[in-house]
């Protein structure tokens, strides 16, 4: 990660300071390759929100369980931890009778021992669910515009993606004077302006390409892809 990519990361993570956020917005509008790295992270950042979150199974919680648990040790393993076990004998003839039973039982658990049959446990997968983003038959893209206008009391857009009717888009305000709105736009190429205090008409200056109006004016380009 450069610098640059630390300070967008700063900057979407509401880490810098009012002086580094405008100093920021400043270094976006003079610098179109920065402008694009930076709505590319806020667009993964968005769609990283949409991913979904799949939870185990509670079967598969208790296969796992049942697993992990430790086995109560066999009739050998208890023998030969009796036998091997760290005590004190008193040699007297009580004591002498004890050791022989332990000696021939565990002598005769050798011998006779079958070997205990392993059962196979079936361990059924669960079923991994996928989502897949191209078989939608409309994507949708997250697209946020963003002005910097601390004189503003109110600021909205019109433009190709809502009839450009301006008060079905209002964006909203920050403390630095920073105002800002996210778009949900299909693939394509949509002609925008904004619109300050519901009188004054501007295209963004954050827009890497404008075109005319008709009229002697310039529209903001917008140019959504996947």
């Amino acid at each position: 990660m450069d610098e640059q990519d630390l300070v967008i990361q700063r900057f979407l993570d509401h880490d810098l300071t009012p002086d580094e956020r405008v100093a920021f917005l400043q270094s976006v509008d003079a610098d179109p390759a920065l402008r694009r790295r930076w709505l590319n992270l806020e667009l993964v950042i968005a769609e990283a929100g949409q991913l979904p979150r799949i939870a185990p199974s509670t079967k598969f919680l208790s296969q796992l369980k049942s697993r992990l648990a430790p086995h109560p040790p066999g009739l050998w393993e208890r023998v030969r931890a009796a036998v091997t076990a760290s005590h004190t004998l008193e040699w007297n003839l009580a004591g002498a009778l004890t050791a022989v039973c332990l000696a021939v039982l565990a002598i005769g658990g050798a011998v006779t021992m079958i070997p205990e049959r392993i059962v196979e446990v079936p361990t059924t997968v669960p079923q991994v669910r996928t989502t897949s983003f191209t078989s939608a038959p409309d994507p949708k893209i997250l697209v946020r515009l963003v002005l910097l206008r601390p004189d503003a009391k109110s600021v909205e857009v019109a433009g190709d993606f809502n009839g450009w009717n301006p008060a079905q888009t209002k964006l909203e305000p920050s403390d630095e004077g920073i105002w800002t709105v996210t778009l949900s736009l299909t693939p394509g190429r949509y002609e925008y302006m904004f619109v300050i205090d519901g009188e004054q008409w501007i295209a963004d200056p954050f827009a890497i390409e404008e075109t005319g109006d008709g009229f002697g004016a310039k529209n903001a380009v917008l140019d959504v892809a996947i």
